[in-house]
């Protein structure tokens, strides 16, 4: 069965991964099982120059950054733990949502706008209203069921990444730990560094480089499960390169926060799931806080119990297949 992950610009070499020709750039395909294929495209670029800009700017104004943080006290929006913590993903982010911009507050929101701010929300809000559609209308085939209906909120999170070299490990590999992503998409943007690898779904372990200046789909356990497993998760890490800097940006889309969480009606599962699962004893709040803990912990954020051993994804699995 074929993950649903496609790059632009250039074609992974990865077993069961659609290989666009030069000429369908940027046309993004998503196959699926039995070479079912929708294609979306997708001819927008990420303003690295405003993100670079935006991060030099809060790491040098302790002010701008606390009040930027201020709106979200519960874990901030500027996160810097690798700074201490070199056991930790080794990367800076910075957090935003539609929810969290709202509530940054205008004087703010204006002087931030002339340090990049401006020009990413901007990009956000072009690759929300106008590609996020045609991408969940095309997974949509793929499942073989409405995936639309379960997301009218557009329940999204945008996340700017810096692999800056200046971290509590500067010469650890680990940018990002080997994870699968929650939701049912996410739309990655490459600065052209290399650095994101894809597991080889028919090698565990085995990680295909993606090129550094490609945009890549992956899809998430939320897909899995309402797709009845038609379309498959997208595992995936990023290495860093010692001294080298390197930022992505990132959109994630998750079904509505009430959705409970089964195979779409009308879809019979390919495989079995947990009676947890097809009782509908979930829903996606649920399931986002059981990924967060181990997100926040990977990411430096959240201490864990000294009893809670294995991975996210183990954790997961557990839960979703019988």
């Amino acid at each position: 069965m074929a993950t649903a992950q496609i790059t632009v610009s250039h074609p992974l070499t990865t077993p069961n991964v659609y290989q666009p020709s030069a000429t369908e750039c940027p046309i993004i395909s998503l196959l699926g099982p039995n070479s079912m294929a929708a294609s979306v495209r997708l001819d927008v670029s990420a303003p690295f120059s405003a993100i670079r800009t935006l991060f030099d700017h809060l790491y040098t104004h302790a002010d701008d950054a606390a009040k930027l943080n201020a709106i979200y006290p519960r874990r901030g929006i500027l996160k810097t733990a690798a700074t201490i913590k070199a056991s930790s993903d080794q990367k800076f982010t910075i957090d935003l949502s539609p929810k969290r911009v709202a509530l940054i507050p205008a004087s703010l929101q204006q002087s931030l706008a002339g340090h990049g701010l401006k020009d990413i929300l901007d990009f956000f809000n072009t690759l929300s209203t106008e590609y996020v559609p045609s991408i969940l209308s095309s997974l949509s085939i793929i499942a073989g069921a409405d995936l639309t209906a379960v997301h009218s909120t557009y329940n999204m999170n945008f996340r700017l990444c810096d692999y800056n070299p200046v971290t509590a490990a500067s010469g650890s590999l680990n940018g990002c730990g080997a994870h699968t992503d929650y939701g049912t998409f996410t739309i990655i943007f490459q600065d052209g560094t290399p650095g994101l690898e894809l597991e080889d779904a028919d090698a565990p372990s085995s990680w295909v480089p993606a090129p550094g200046d490609a945009t890549v789909i992956l899809t998430g356990w939320c897909a899995v499960i309402l797709s009845g497993g038609r379309i498959t998760a997208a595992r995936h890490r990023v290495r860093r390169t010692p001294g080298v800097r390197r930022l992505s940006a990132v959109l994630f889309l998750a079904p509505d926060l009430n959705v409970t969480l089964r195979p779409l009606g009308g879809i019979k599962p390919t495989q079995p799931f947990s009676e947890t699962i097809m009782r509908g004893e979930i829903d996606t709040k649920v399931f986002k806080e059981v990924m967060g803990k181990r997100w926040r912990y990977r990411e430096g954020n959240e201490e864990m119990e000294g009893h809670e051993v294995g991975t996210q994804d183990d954790e997961i699995a557990k839960l979703i297949w019988a």
